[in-house]
């Protein structure tokens, strides 16, 4: 079994829409849909739950408080009934047709494969420019002070063997645990591959990222992972 994991917190505007398109284009044999409702105060939560009478492969888990994206993953990744897990996000920012590419990579033996937006055929559409630019240097920083050759450390696109995911303790609450997962993952020396992703900026709904708000809390996050990768 696949399990396809979409955290999700107050997405009443895209979020029927969304699962719709997966069922719709998903083309899987034995797989699952997995969201985690993070404590939403709008209709997410009502709207999934119409939904399931629908798509019987569709689980919901409900936060009662929002956890952040850290915390909506960390229960995503431990209720994952399939041995293959792909986590996205519920903004439909993410191509469905890297989900073959990348269980592909792990059914070749992979622990993790990393869709990326640096690796030749990757890109971002409709970003602000100031957004690319600042990613492409943090993750080049990232690449470094990790020492890996892999491109794309943030990324929420992401396939792993769920044994090896559910392997790591992860301690980050909001946007740092893909961070996280990247560097511990690297640490334990697992198998890791990138695939190409074309990430197009959300049409609907706000962004849940908070640029300054990151910021301050990844500067002692980006140390911390530092001493925990070589030491």
């Amino acid at each position: 079994m696949i399990t396809i994991f979409l955290p999700a917190y107050n997405e009443e505007e895209v979020i029927e829409k969304a699962i719709n398109k997966i069922f719709s284009e998903i083309n899987l044999e034995y797989y699952e849909v997995l969201v985690i409702d993070d404590g939403s105060t709008d209709k997410t939560l009502e709207i999934l739950k119409k939904l399931t009478k629908k798509y019987k492969e569709l689980r919901i888990i409900s936060h009662e408080k929002n956890k952040g994206l850290g915390g909506a993953i960390k229960t995503g990744i431990k209720n994952a009934k399939g041995i293959i897990l792909i986590t996205m996000d519920a903004d439909m920012t993410h191509p469905l047709d890297s989900i073959p590419l990348m269980i592909n990579k792990i059914e070749q033996g992979n622990d993790m494969c990393i869709a990326s937006r640096y690796v030749r055929g990757g890109g971002m559409v409709n970003v602000p420019y100031w957004r690319v630019l600042l990613s492409q240097l943090a993750n080049k920083i990232f690449s470094i002070i990790y020492g890996t050759k892999l491109t794309d450390l943030t990324s929420g696109y992401r396939a792993y063997k769920t044994k090896a995911i559910q392997e790591l303790k992860l301690e980050q609450r909001g946007f740092a645990i893909q961070l996280e997962i990247s560097v511990k993952m690297i640490k334990r020396k697992a198998k890791i591959t990138e695939v190409p992703l074309i990430l197009i900026n959300r049409e609907i709904g706000s962004s849940k990222f908070n640029f300054i708000h990151v910021l301050r809390k990844y500067i002692f996050v980006i140390i911390n992972l530092f001493f925990i990768r070589w030491f």
